[in-house]
């Protein structure tokens, strides 16, 4: 009981100092307040940020801006000249000489073009990549371009240019553009020639244009098709795969075409998939065989020319030898191919380490496992099929026409992505470690200073795996 009376008395006895204590305190209130708000948190260089103030009660302000300038100004701008987080603290005065302080966190970004490096092309020109690679003999990065002037409306060309160490690009012409165009790639020929390939599309027309030149660029050989439209190849020991569509007896029929080193076909092989008319637009090799990205579909003599086209993934054994079909069901292009042209540009086909299939072809994404099991689907834009598609082994990139590098997981999941401004992409390439684009744009070209005309123009661009923007001239040296 002792104990209890104490802990009562000690508990009185600290309650009756504070009521003192507090009592000789002269408490004084203070108002002021520090406030700014910010026309944006996110900028680019160059371009002026408004500071405004809504502090209270105060009379002097001082701006730190983060950047090494100050400013006493009430409401300030500032420019920044580099990119990166910075931290902007007002502290703010009252009459009394009193202070409050707050901050405020923005991010300058670096523009995207600073990046990187544009060729010259003519005002009212469009310059649009449909094919990159790297020569064989040479280790050159070349593209070939489609230059079309739209002023004067001649007939759109078609040009092979090579990038030297110091990325300007050589020129060479190859031929006029005979049909609709939006997928073109080189041969290599063991004889040192370059065979070139076209498409060569109708809405009821469907074919190709192949043309062959040798090392002085001097040509040998053309031939147009109107019945056979090869979208690529693969290179066999000197030999060559070529593969794609051909018609036969009224239908189009996946062919596989083999050809010596000289470009001279030997074997074709017709190949039935499904009841329908079909095609074979990209393949890799396996250790079990091929596997091959196509679509079959039904072709008509009036609108919709194409219709019930089905993506598909076909499997080889090693003599070519059907050996499983895979309809890729989930897929939402049964509704948005509907002519020939649609059939007309990039499609692509990769393997990743862990076995796992993508495809990506008329703007949709399709992730399977190794024997064609659906595991994802993406579906982006059919206006514009010449994107691009890379394997980094546990990961994959591809090019959107929306103007974004996107990079996905294994299972087809979104990890990050870059707005790189790009529109039309038809490849991209590893070097030294990092990846080079040679990428069209849509922009306008002032013409004799009143007319505004859009226009695709052409820039070089890099970045590194992560897909952080880094200057081209960095991946070279």
């Amino acid at each position: 009981m002792k104990k209890f009376y104490a802990i009562i008395f000690l508990s009185f006895f600290a309650l009756s100092c504070t009521k003192e204590d507090k009592g000789d305190i002269t408490e004084v209130e203070i108002d002021l307040t520090a406030c700014f708000t910010v026309s944006t948190d996110t900028l680019v260089i160059g371009e002026s940020l408004q500071l405004t103030n809504c502090s209270k009660d105060a009379v002097i302000f001082s701006y730190d801006f983060g950047n090494n300038e100050i400013s006493n100004q009430e409401s300030p701008s500032v420019t920044y000249e580099e990119g990166g987080s910075y931290t902007i603290t007002l502290v703010v005065y009252d009459d009394q000489k009193h202070s409050k302080t707050i901050s405020k966190t923005i991010f300058v970004e670096t523009p995207v073009e600073s990046y990187y490096l544009f060729p010259e092309i003519p005002l009212g020109y469009n310059a649009l990549p449909l094919e990159m690679g790297i020569d064989p003999l040479n280790g050159n990065i070349f593209y070939l371009e489609k230059t079309e002037d739209l002023v004067n409306l001649t007939v759109p060309k078609f040009y092979y240019k090579e990038l030297g160490t110091n990325l300007i690009p050589s020129s060479n012409y190859i031929a006029d553009q005979q049909f609709n165009t939006e997928n073109a790639y080189v041969n290599f020929l063991g004889n040192g020639n370059k065979n070139i390939h076209f498409s060569r599309t109708l809405p009821e027309l469907y074919g190709s244009q192949e043309i062959t030149l040798n090392n002085n660029w001097a040509l040998t050989s053309t031939l147009s098709s109107a019945t056979k439209y090869l979208y690529g190849y693969l290179k066999e020991g000197v030999n060559f795969i070529f593969f794609g569509t051909q018609k036969d007896n009224g239908t189009y029929k996946a062919v596989i075409e083999k050809r010596n080193a000289n470009g001279d076909a030997f074997d074709v092989q017709f190949k039935t998939i499904g009841s329908n008319n079909a095609l074979l637009a990209d393949m890799i090799k396996t250790t079990n065989g091929y596997i091959a990205f196509g679509a079959t579909f039904d072709k008509n003599i009036i609108l919709p020319f194409i219709t019930n086209y089905s993506p598909v993934l076909v499997f080889f054994d090693t003599n070519f030898a059907i050996t499983k079909t895979v309809e890729l069901s989930n897929s939402v292009l049964g509704t948005h191919i509907t002519e020939a042209n649609h059939l007309n540009g990039a499609y692509h086909l990769i393997q990743l380490s862990n076995g796992n299939l993508a495809t990506y072809g008329n703007g949709e994404l399709n992730i399977t496992d190794s024997d064609g099991n659906f595991i994802k689907t993406h579906y982006f834009n059919v206006n514009n099929k010449t994107q691009a598609i890379i394997s980094l082994g546990d990961s994959f990139i591809i090019s959107t026409g929306d103007g974004y590098l996107r990079k996905f997981d294994p299972t087809g999941t979104e990890i990050k992505k870059l707005n790189y401004k790009g529109n039309f992409t038809p490849e991209i390439l590893e070097i030294n470690n990092n990846l080079f684009i040679v990428a069209g744009y849509r922009t306008k070209d002032t013409i004799l200073n009143i007319a505004e005309l859009p226009v695709v123009k052409i820039f070089y661009g890099a970045v590194d795996k992560d897909l952080n923007l880094i200057s081209v001239e960095s991946i070279f040296n």
